[in-house]
């Protein structure tokens, strides 16, 4: 390998470095703006109960109930 050639891959790993920075920063810029346009909420007393409860499964004719 000529010194010609070592240039340009010392080069070229500088550069996909500057894009590495890059992207981390535009990540951290996203994530700053989604966390500014969408509020995280807390779950109601309802939603956490309903999260935490097992759901009751439905039988056969209590579809066929309901379906009419």
């Amino acid at each position: 390998m000529n010194s010609t050639d070592r240039g340009l891959e010392l080069r070229n790993r500088e550069v996909l470095e500057e894009i590495r920075e890059e992207l981390q920063e535009i990540k951290l810029l996203y994530k700053e703006l989604v966390d500014k346009l969408v509020p995280i909420e807390e779950a109601t007393e309802e939603e956490k109960k309903a999260i935490e409860e097992k759901d009751k499964l439905a039988d056969e004719k209590e579809i066929m109930k309901t379906l009419g």
